[in-house]
C-alpha cells in the first residue's frame, strides 16, 4: 500500500514539474530573473547620483542572481521559455547598465577601452539581428562559451574600474567574438528556434536528426 501511494505522490510530482517546465510564469528562477531587471533603474539611480561604491555593490548582487537563476531553473526543473527570455533581455539591460556605469562613473576607463567596448556591444547585437531577422527572437542560447564569458566578464569589471587593471577585462570582451560567430551559426544551421543550446556542435546534431526525420 505504502509503494503505491509512493508511487502516485511520484507520478503527481513529476506532473507538477512538466507543468511548470510547460506553462508556469511565476516561479523562483523567473522571480529572480525578474528581480535582475528590476534592480537596472536603482543602478541607474546610483549612476546619476555619482554613488560609485553603492553602483558596484548592487550590480555585484545583480551579477549574483545572474549566476544562480540558471542553475535553480535546472535544478528544480523549472526551465520555462519565458524564463529562457527573461533571463536573455535581463542580462542585456545588465550589460547595457554596466556600459552606463563606466561612461559615466569611470570615463577615463571608458575611452581607454573605447575600442574593445565597442568590439564587445557588436558582439551583443550582430547574434540578436540575425536571430530577430530568421526566427524573430532573442538568441537565448545559453551557450557554453557565452556562459565562461558571462561568469568572466563580472570579476574583470571590478577589477578594472576597482583598481585600474583592463587587461583581464580587454581579454574578457575580446573572447565575446568567439561568442559571437557560434551564436551565428547556431542560428544559421538550427532548423527551428530552440533555448539553451550547449554549443554548435548541438545545433549541428539538431539539424542532422531534421534531415534524417
Amino acid at each position: 500500500m505504502k509503494i503505491k501511494q509512493g508511487k502516485v505522490i511520484k507520478e503527481r510530482v513529476i506532473q507538477n514539474n512538466q507543468v511548470a517546465t510547460q506553462n508556469l510564469v511565476v516561479n523562483l528562477p523567473n522571480v529572480i530573473s525578474a528581480i535582475r531587471v528590476a534592480l537596472a533603474p536603482v543602478l541607474i539611480l546610483l549612476i546619476v547620483e555619482k554613488q560609485a561604491n553603492a553602483f558596484l555593490c548592487v550590480l555585484a548582487f545583480s551579477l549574483f542572481t545572474d549566476a544562480i537563476d540558471g542553475y535553480l531553473a535546472r535544478r528544480l526543473d523549472q526551465v520555462t521559455e519565458l524564463g529562457i527570455r527573461l533571463d536573455s533581455w535581463a542580462d542585456l539591460i545588465t550589460y547595457a547598465v554596466m556600459l552606463l556605469g563606466l561612461i559615466q562613473l569611470w570615463p577615463e576607463l571608458f575611452e581607454r577601452e573605447s575600442n574593445y567596448l565597442v568590439i564587445a556591444f557588436s558582439s551583443w547585437i550582430v547574434p540578436l539581428l540575425v536571430c530577430q531577422a530568421r526566427f524573430g527572437c532573442f538568441p537565448s542560447y545559453h551557450t557554453l562559451a557565452a556562459k565562461i564569458a558571462a561568469v568572466s566578464v563580472a570579476p574583470a569589471y571590478f577589477i578594472a574600474t576597482l583598481w585600474g587593471d583592463s587587461l583581464i577585462f580587454r581579454g574578457v570582451l575580446l573572447f565575446y567574438l568567439w561568442v559571437t560567430l557560434e551564436q551565428v551559426i547556431i542560428t544559421s544551421i538550427l532548423p527551428r528556434w530552440q533555448g539553451n543550446i550547449a554549443g554548435f556542435w548541438v545545433a549541428a546534431a539538431l539539424a542532422r536528426q531534421n534531415e534524417e526525420s
